[in-house]
């Protein structure tokens, strides 16, 4: 067996952590820390107020905290559709919190941990220096909360998240959550994937076979059916400015594994491999728009793309698969409300 029988989200979430962190552009996370201390020290004794929307396992509040870029006092809320992932989120974000000390082994007290009503989950971690961490965690859809609420926040974070929802819709009412405060958009996809070494193969499966895979599985996600979009980073770019948000930072935040693989990467992987076959499989099955290509069409099959799929799943197995992919991170200071 070269590929992993059953597949957990929240596994994938957390196994891509170490790869999110090489990836992000320390340029643009240096600006959004800079911006964050002037804020507070305006601030005074306010607490910063941060909504992530997209928030999966709550990776990206413990790296924003480990890494110094938050001020001592937050209180944070995060989004996700995913009911297991906001339970993952509450145990990743205490067990972290438990592992993290000082010089002096001093770290963070668990202090309150509350289930409330409508699928909330919130934890209370208390530092040493008198600092402190609200999180709240809630199964629900970012967007829709985001179009009903009166909340104001001083940041907003979607990492890996605008390259899966319209944001020809989604982005105004986002923005709306953070008047005269901060959007930082990590990881957003825009338009390249690439798997090395070249499959030779026999004449079935070879790098022409995985061209039109990728193809295919890039033309899915601009699909007129499916929200997001294979280009989203770079669409960022004049959408911000629309949406009376200014871009203040951006950059490159590209993916790549190579073997050998540390941590869970190689179920990373495996799970990227699989997310690819599944999108071909489904398009080619309903005959969806991404294969409208008589040339894609002659070369694909539902057959070829499992036998694709297995090859890539090996080369994960025996140590040999490398993976990249552009993304772009931006981040953008939106207009005061006033």
């Amino acid at each position: 067996m070269t590929r992993p029988s059953t597949y957990e989200h929240s596994r994938y979430l957390e196994a891509k952590r170490t790869v999110d962190d090489r990836a992000l552009h320390r340029p643009t996370l240096d600006r959004l820390r800079e911006a964050l201390a002037v804020r507070s020290a305006d601030a005074r004794d306010a607490p910063l107020r941060v909504v992530e929307v997209g928030c999966g396992t709550g990776s990206m509040l413990r790296r924003l905290l480990e890494w110094g870029v938050l001020p001592d006092e937050v209180v944070y809320r995060g989004y996700d559709l995913r009911e297991e992932s906001v339970d993952r989120a509450v145990e990743e974000l205490k067990a972290w919190a438990e592992g993290v000390k000082d010089a002096e082994g001093t770290g963070y007290a668990l202090g309150e941990v509350r289930n409330d009503p409508e699928a909330t989950r919130t934890v209370r971690l208390d530092g040493p220096d008198g600092s402190s961490v609200t999180a709240t965690f809630a199964a629900a859809d970012a967007v829709e909360v985001a179009r009903r609420t009166d909340a104001a926040y001083d940041l907003l974070v979607g990492c890996a998240f605008l390259d899966l929802v319209d944001i020809d819709r989604a982005l105004d009412p986002l923005l709306g959550l953070v008047p005269d405060g901060f959007a930082y958009f990590p990881i957003t996809y825009d338009g390249e994937t690439f798997l090395v070494p070249s499959l030779e193969g026999d004449g079935t499966v070879d790098e022409a076979t995985e061209r039109a895979v990728l193809d295919v599985y890039h033309a899915t996600m601009d699909a007129p059916d499916r929200a997001g979009g294979s280009r989203t980073g770079r669409e960022l770019f004049p959408a911000l400015p629309a949406a009376d948000a200014e871009v203040v930072a951006g950059g490159g935040s590209d993916w790549l594994v190579t073997p050998p693989y540390p941590g869970e990467e190689a179920y990373f992987l495996h799970h990227l491999v699989d997310g690819i076959e599944e999108a071909v499989g489904g398009a080619l099955a309903d005959g969806s728009p991404a294969v409208a290509d008589e040339d894609t069409v002659d070369r694909l099959s539902p057959g070829m793309v499992g036998e694709w799929a297995d090859a890539r799943h090996c080369a994960i197995t025996n140590g040999q698969l490398t993976f990249g992919a552009h993304n772009l991170d931006v981040l953008a200071h939106v207009e005061s409300d006033d």
